[in-house]
């Protein structure tokens, strides 16, 4: 598949549940070689979506491509794709070690390729000395990343992750991510939905979803701009008012805040300027946050 050509294609997509319309003429390209993040709120389509792309369920209208097929075909490619559900998917009388071997023989990989994966995916997600408990024994943290690791065995082209790090510490959630970004300079797409704004900001680019369909979508510095968010300095001076004037001088956005000189960046290169004209006591960097931009495009939705 061309890099330059989307992992997965969606076009007017539309699912009902009875009444209920979930997906409603959503319209998105999910770019090769990229982490991709699905944000919205419960019951806005992101899990419906990703069941569609892997064909668990079908359309009603609308067109969907995964790896350059049409979704018609994606059973044609299930071994270039890795999905990890929200739903307990392992077998609970097998133990960590079984469950990978079982999954690493669906997709046919050889004993040797088997070993060296099996071996890599348990010290990666740390439970190398858990290999012989049984999953339906392990705590939900665990079993997480257990399911991770078992989703990773085949080395998939495409990831689909629904809240992979759902109960996962956040030193742990750091080495999941490493690895996601190992993946993506490898060429691999990774999908993932979560709750987790910081883990957001991590994607290259992010998808906000609202009533089955895509409210925002960039990578997380456009969505901010979307929003009208930019960062601002904060200066505390000897005498605001006068470089307040200054600054308006040259076209800066300012505002004094309980005697706190704030300015709106454009561009964090603003600052080295700034500095010529005014010479702070103290000074802070307050960074906007994808949080604040997606309530500010939900009220102005």
């Amino acid at each position: 598949m061309n890099q330059k050509q989307p992992a997965i294609s969606a076009r007017g997509v539309v699912k009902s549940f009875g009444r209920q319309r979930v997906l409603d003429g959503l319209t998105v390209d999910i770019p090769s070689g990229v982490t991709y993040c699905l944000l919205g709120p419960n019951g806005s389509g992101k899990t419906t979506f990703i069941r569609a792309v892997v064909r668990l369920l079908r359309l009603d209208g609308g067109e969907i491509s995964v790896l350059g097929r049409p979704v018609s075909e994606v059973g044609k490619i299930y071994s270039q794709i890795g999905y990890m559900t929200q739903h307990k998917a392992l077998y609970p009388d097998l133990t960590v070690e079984e469950n990978m071997q079982f999954y690493a023989g669906l997709y046919g990989l050889d004993k040797q390729l088997r070993e060296e994966r099996l071996e890599e995916l348990l010290e990666m997600v740390d439970l190398l000395e858990h290999r012989g408990r049984l999953a339906g024994a392990l705590s939900g943290g665990m079993y997480q990343r257990l399911s991770l690791a078992c989703t990773l065995i085949h080395q998939p082209r495409l990831l689909l992750l629904d809240e992979p790090t759902v109960g996962v510490d956040p030193r742990l959630r750091q080495t999941f991510w490493d690895y996601f970004g190992r993946l993506t300079r490898e060429g691999k797409t990774v999908l993932i939905t979560t709750h987790l704004m910081d883990e957001a900001e991590k994607c290259q680019r992010v998808g906000y979803m609202r009533a089955g369909r895509m409210a925002a979508e960039g990578s997380p510095e456009e969505i901010l701009r979307l929003a009208g968010l930019r960062p601002q300095l904060k200066l505390w001076l000897a005498e605001p008012q006068k470089d307040a004037a200054l600054l308006r001088a040259q076209g800066y956005e300012i505002e004094i805040v309980d005697g706190v000189l704030q300015v709106r960046l454009e561009s964090h290169a603003q600052i080295k300027d700034i500095l010529a004209v005014a010479m702070p006591l103290d000074m802070r960097l307050a960074e906007p946050r994808l949080e604040e931009a997606f309530l500010r495009l939900s009220e102005a939705a």
